[in-house]
């Protein structure tokens, strides 16, 4: 049986390096499995803007444990409850949507972390077993990452980047759009979106942690990769399946 002696995008995170996902939407632990066969540094279980439930959730992560990347999820939104249970899954990174202040990004820490560091309740996780002493393990190894998708929450980046506990943060640019009066539809070509994605880079690197950014495919990982971000996602599960079946059909529409 494999052991995480350490988390290894965690690594990866510290050492400068970037760190590459695919967010797995759809409810089926196959196309997790699947994905986990790739060579992704981590799959993120989309637990916040998708059909996935709680025993779905369960079975993503036992078919992603072990196989290569970690098993990561969003959890629906900023709640001990959300986010407890989540990690008690098995997550080794949790993603926490919507945090607009340093007391939100406390919030998530402490909901990540047992006593000392937080007030995570006692009730170990089925990722234990990869891991020795979990409690120990867990304070040290979990992955916090908070997301900034407010303009509001741009404005305290720097701050909400230097709470202890906050191992990296992921821009929504949809969120973000809204926040600034954009339909997301202009997220492309409008300036003030990238200035404010901008920003967040820049407060990361003035404090030390790293920011990344969901991603829609290849050609923007690289681009953002190239400008500094580390954690990035690379579309979804669906995504690929929509992308690849539009493609095949187009090329046999005309026989239909």
């Amino acid at each position: 049986m494999i052991r995480y002696e350490h988390n290894p995008v965690k690594e990866k995170l510290r050492a400068g390096k970037p760190c590459i996902g695919v967010s797995i939407v759809s409810t089926s632990p196959i196309c997790a499995e699947t994905m986990a066969q790739v060579g992704w540094d981590w799959l993120l279980v989309e637990a916040q803007h998708s059909l996935i439930g709680y025993d779905d959730l369960v079975r993503c992560f036992q078919a992603i444990t072990g196989r290569g990347p970690i098993p990561m999820a969003r959890a629906s939104w900023n709640d001990p409850v959300s986010i407890m249970r989540v990690l008690d899954a098995g997550a080794m990174g949790i993603v926490v949507p919507m945090v607009n202040s340093v007391e939100e990004a406390q919030h998530a820490v402490g909901a990540s972390k047992y006593a000392p560091m937080g007030f995570r309740s006692y009730g170990s996780s089925r990722i234990a077993p990869y891991v020795g002493d979990y409690f120990t393990w867990a304070n040290e190894e979990i992955l916090v990452v908070v997301m900034i998708e407010t303009i509001q929450a741009v404005e305290r980046a720097e701050e909400i980047l230097s709470v202890l506990g906050v191992d990296a943060c992921m821009i929504g640019p949809a969120d973000l759009a809204a926040s600034l009066g954009l339909h997301p539809g202009e997220i492309p070509e409008h300036p003030e979106h990238e200035e404010a994605i901008q920003r967040v880079l820049a407060a990361g690197k003035e404090v030390g942690t790293p920011v990344g950014k969901f991603c829609q495919n290849a050609q923007e990982v690289w681009e953002r990769a190239m400008q500094g971000f580390q954690m990035l996602t690379c579309g979804s599960d669906l995504g690929f399946m929509m992308a690849q079946a539009s493609s095949e059909f187009a090329r046999i529409a005309d026989l239909l």
